[in-house]
Formats: C-alpha cells, sequence, structure tokens
C-alpha cells in the first residue's frame, strides 16, 4: 500500500460503494476539474468494423485532488518498478 500521510483513518464504505476495474483510461481538463474516463471494454462497431470504448465510469477531481492522485500514483509506480 503507498503511504500517504493525508489518508483518512477510518473509512466507511456504503451499500452504494463500488469497484470498477479498468483497462484504458483518458484524461482531460474542463474549466474547473480535471475529469478521468475509466475503460473496461471495447466492442466492434457495425457496418463500419470501428471499435467503440465502452466507459464504465468518470472520476472527476479537484486540482487538489489531482495532485494529491498524481503522488499516490508516482509512488505506487516506483514501488512496483524498484
Amino acid at each position: 500500500m503507498v503511504e500517504n500521510g493525508d489518508e483518512p483513518k477510518i473509512v466507511q464504505r456504503p451499500v452504494t460503494f463500488r469497484k470498477i476495474y479498468a483497462t484504458n483510461v483518458s484524461g482531460e481538463w474542463t474549466e474547473h476539474d480535471f475529469r478521468i474516463e475509466l475503460f473496461n471494454e471495447k466492442l466492434k462497431g457495425g457496418d463500419d468494423e470501428n471499435w467503440t470504448y465502452v466507459s464504465e465510469a468518470m472520476i472527476i477531481l479537484a486540482p487538489a485532488a489531482l495532485k494529491k492522485l498524481k503522488n499516490i500514483l508516482d509512488e505506487a509506480v516506483k514501488e512496483e518498478t524498484d
């Protein structure tokens, strides 16, 4: 687990909590936040034979939350590659 000094000590998960597995992501800035789209599947299109990606969910982050996520991900990558 990646250490995070600002991580909550007690976490409750309501019945609506769910996990999402992603095999692909994309991200973009809006005027107020950063949005990460999570994909898990792609389907072959109809007549044009193009692939269509299925978006499972979107994570919307305030700039401060994005910075925190970046730090957590940087540490996780570092742990995995060391």
